[in-house]
């Protein structure tokens, strides 16, 4: 990592003008790269003034210390600007190959500004940039426009992210798509794209990449793909993907079904599965760039209405929010319904549960036929699902009023406890009443509600452990130490979305701490401490939040559905996460410890062909054996009973404590003296002189 800083190109779509210009190290040593650097690019040119389909909100892609490089589940950059859906600072963060093409161009990032008066797309190479016309693929779905482009550049190794109809027409939720199966999905990127008139972005270069401590990178890079290779979580997602996580989700009743209304969906399990995926329509798999596990799926279906050419499969969060909120239980119609989302540029998480607030609205009386143009809104449709996401992507109909976010329905219609978002941001498909956390982490997210910007999950299941700073694990359904635990999760997030690595690819390494300190030297150099990671994830942390208190959130803001921290509405819960947790952890302890191959390509064989293939029974199983398991069942009977606090997530004591922790005042806001701790003097004057006060919401 050059230490006179790296370069930046400035993009003005609206003079049609590209310069450059070197990062400050100090800057890059404060907040990394990535999402973090982004913030404070984004707080220095006042981004939080501008409308989100404005052209002066800029729109950064930003590459990280770690970003392109060979360390395994460092294929990521960042995507970020002011979010169109929820008004607020919007992040994403995108795979495959565009941030390795990015540090191969020998810049790392790009800030683009104003808004073309023509279709345009970008190519950055070593030789700098060049804007082009982009007219002829205005229109073109995400595949069609990628291939269009590269055929174009005449060069097949060049990286393109793209948007297709949905953000063409300014849908809230649009992604930006990079080969087929890699998405910047959340936040509506994609539409901050489409509102500046820029279809593409084509990067390409071969420079190579010089490590500060060459003998340190290749030691950590070694001893992560060793811990990659005895990993049964990495198995897990090579043999059969995020949706191997199905089975295990629904064994604790983690996986929201028919819009949150119902625990558990057996039937739905048993279809939407990784596993029934590998048995039945899955072709090959494929990887981002220098990662061994390569969980992404490429399917086909021969033959039948939902057949489709080998494409993306469905990941977990697609399967959840298309699947099983919609009780559409076809796995070929989930694929086909995925495949479309890609192909049109939006986001699974946000479709799904758009889709189901208004199916649940419509079967309540709140959205008539009227409205819908005589379509029949209903649970387990799959035909509608595929009628509907066309119309979303191009604005026609009741499309046009679904393409603005459930929030915006709700505002419109009524149902308002039917709209499951956090800050107009569709909650990702898993449920606090299961996993506690999960609440006080949706609620205090700096992009509105999301499960990434925080380790939370993979603490609560056993994943991952606080063990290296000195903090203990925390017991499942009680809100004890859950605050604290958030506030560590979120600083460690902070730091994996600025570096930037995948969150799957460090679990699968063993999501230490000490390992990804270690990356993090041996690329820059810059000798950090466990001590520092924390207080640089902090950092980025109350930088994101004042930027959207300077959007105009408040404590008011920090909530989340009432649905989803009460007990279920059809159904009883199965509370197993105290199964899970230490079925999952002595798992990780046994293959970390095995030192006889034979023994371990034993064990890893049992697991392919049983353990991975059985979750859900070996859970449920556990479940009545474990002493922690057993205790989780008395809340349940509790929450049945309607005793106080069983089953009920203690949400509002979490939320109080965690405003103690992280010094926010009574608005919501960080205290002065706690952004001047971590050295952000500037934004701390700007936010308590009342600069942000106007500054409200543009969804």
């Amino acid at each position: 990592m050059s230490r006179e800083g790296g370069k930046l190109l400035w993009v003005d779509l609206t003079a049609g003008e590209i310069s450059e210009s070197r990062l400050e190290d100090e800057a890059r040593r404060k907040f990394l790269g990535g999402s973090g650097l982004a913030a404070y690019l984004f707080f220095e040119s006042k981004g939080y003034e501008a409308d989100p389909l404005s052209p002066e909100n800029p729109l950064l892609f930003l590459n990280g210390p770690l970003s392109g490089t060979n360390l395994p589940g460092c294929s990521r950059l960042a995507v970020c600007a002011r979010s169109p859906l929820t008004g607020i600072w919007g992040e994403s963060s995108m795979g495959g190959s565009l941030a390795r093409q990015l540090r191969g161009s020998g810049y790392e990032g790009i800030f683009i500004t104003g808004a073309s008066k023509r279709p345009v797309y970008l190519l950055l190479t070593e030789r700098g940039g060049e804007l082009r016309d982009g007219s002829r693929l205005w229109g073109m779905g995400t595949f069609q426009a990628e291939e269009a482009v590269k055929a174009e550049v005449g060069d097949r190794r060049t990286a393109v992210a793209c948007i297709g109809p949905a953000g063409e027409h300014l849908v809230k939720y649009a992604s930006v798509v990079s080969n087929r199966g890699n998405l910047a999905a959340r936040c509506g990127m994609g539409a901050v794209m489409g509102s500046k008139m820029l279809k593409a972005v084509a990067v390409r270069g071969d420079l190579g990449h010089r490590p500060a401590d060459p003998g340190a990178y290749e030691a950590v890079r070694r001893k992560a793909l060793e811990n990659i290779r005895r990993s049964a979580f990495a198995e897990g997602l090579h043999l059969f993907g995020t949706a191997g996580g199905v089975d295990l989700s629904s064994a604790i009743c983690d996986l929201p079904v028919k819009n949150w209304r119902e625990p558990r969906w057996i039937q739905g399990m048993e279809s939407l599965s990784g596993v029934n995926m590998a048995d039945t329509i899955l072709v090959a798999r494929r990887s981002c760039y220098a990662c061994p596990i390569a969980c992404k799926r490429v399917v086909e279906i021969r033959e039948g209405k939902y057949s489709m050419p080998q494409g993306p499969g469905p990941e977990y969060e697609c399967v959840g929010s298309l699947g099983f909120m919609l009780k559409v239980g076809d796995l070929e119609a989930v694929a086909r319904a995925n495949a479309l989302c890609n192909d049109y540029g939006m986001d699974v998480i946000s479709t799904g549960g758009t889709l189901a607030y208004a199916v649940e609205a419509f079967r309540e009386g709140l959205i008539h036929e009227s409205v819908t143009g005589g379509m029949v809104l209903d649970w387990g449709r799959p035909d509608l699902l595929i009628e509907l996401i066309p119309r979303i992507a191009r604005r026609e109909g009741f499309g046009d009023e679904l393409a603005e976010g459930s929030r915006h329905l709700s505002a419109n219609y009524g149902g308002e406890d039917y709209a499951i978002q956090v800050k107009g941001l569709e909650c990702p498909m898993h449920d606090p009443r299961a996993i506690w956390s999960m609440a006080l982490g949706y609620a205090t997210s700096i992009r509105g509600g999301c499960h990434n910007r925080d380790t939370n999950l993979g603490l609560e299941m056993g994943m991952d452990s606080l063990e290296e700073i000195g903090f203990p694990a925390t017991l499942p359904q009680r809100g004890e130490g859950k605050a604290q635990m958030t506030v560590h999760s979120q600083a460690i997030g902070a730091v994996c979305d600025s570096a930037v690595i995948c969150l799957f690819a460090w679990k699968g390494a063993g999501s230490s701490l000490s390992m990804l300190r270690d990356m993090l030297n041996a690329v820059t150099g810059y000798g950090l401490d466990l001590e520092d990671l924390m207080e640089t994830g902090n950092r980025i942390w109350y930088l994101k939040r004042a930027l959207c208190n300077l959007c105009g959130t408040t404590r008011e803001d920090d909530r989340v559905p009432r649905r989803i921290i009460e007990p279920h509405p059809d159904g009883e819960a199965q509370f197993l996460l105290g199964a899970l947790n230490p079925l999952l952890r002595s798992t990780n302890r046994l293959l970390a410890g095995i030192r006889s191959e034979r023994v371990l390509r034993l064990l890893k064989e049992f697991n392919r062909r049983f353990t991975l293939r059985h979750t859900f029974r070996i859970v449920s199983l556990a479940g009545k054996i474990l002493p922690a398991a057993r205790a989780s069942a008395r809340a349940a009977r509790a929450s049945r009973s309607g005793e106080p606090g069983g089953g009920r997530v203690e949400f509002d004591p979490m939320l109080e404590e965690f405003y103690r922790l992280r010094g926010l005042d009574e608005r919501g806001f960080p205290e002065a003296a706690v952004l001047e701790m971590y050295g952000l003097e500037e934004i701390a004057k700007v936010l308590h002189a009342g600069s942000g006060a106007e500054a409200r919401p543009s969804p």
